[in-house]
């Protein structure tokens, strides 16, 4: 698939489009030009068919390269962000996840800290109201947070998911534990590449 944003994809998959869109260009205007001149000079002649037949089967031998290296460096790039997923989301146990949470004042005994002046107030949202929603981006690698709205629909705060709050997410009982985005996060993150990718329309 053609990307030509810098922002979103390693070089190798920019690079492949590039070059892609580049083929194209030159197929489409010194090829056919060549075509059309070469039909134009001698008619329905050999000579003509031979370099029609040259031309399009170049742009089918171009097709086939392109889309073979496209899925070469495709699953290159999946192979490489869910190998990255698969070390920052390691198991520990819920109480350690807890407990760094605590620490961090994301969560309390009863649900998660929306916000905490840290003199007189702090806002919470009760986990049993707490509704949850995975969303992702990509730069250098792909990242994932975790939106929290509060009973009423509205956002409360947004969280990135490291491995503690992976691992906190998974054995509390909240509404994400059965939304089926983030089951393919615990289950099966080659698939959960795939979907984010798609999600961001990067593939």
């Amino acid at each position: 698939m053609i990307n030509l944003s810098r922002k979103y994809q390693p070089k190798y998959l920019f690079r492949l489009s590039v070059a892609l869109v580049s083929f194209f260009a030159f197929w489409f205007t010194a090829v056919v030009a060549v075509m059309v001149a070469v039909g134009c000079i001698y008619g329905e002649n050999v000579i003509t068919y031979a370099v029609m037949g040259g031309g399009f089967g170049l742009f089918a031998i171009g097709l086939v390269i392109f889309f073979i290296l496209d899925k070469t460096f495709y699953n290159r790039n999946i192979l490489k962000l869910t190998a990255e997923l698969e070390k920052e989301f390691t198991d520990m146990p819920f109480e350690e996840a807890e407990r760094i949470l605590k620490e961090r004042g994301i969560i309390t005994d009863t649900g998660f800290v929306v916000s905490n002046d840290g003199v007189f107030s702090e806002k919470l949202v009760s986990f049993e109201q707490a509704w949850l929603k995975v969303s992702c981006k990509l730069v250098s690698k792909l990242s994932i947070d975790v939106v929290l709205y509060d009973d009423n629909g509205e956002k409360a705060c947004k969280y990135e998911l490291d491995s503690a709050l992976y691992n906190f997410l998974q054995g509390k009982e909240t509404e994400l534990t059965c939304n089926q985005f983030f089951n393919l996060l615990v289950n099966d993150k080659r698939e959960f590449t795939k979907q984010a990718l798609k999600r961001l329309s990067l593939i």
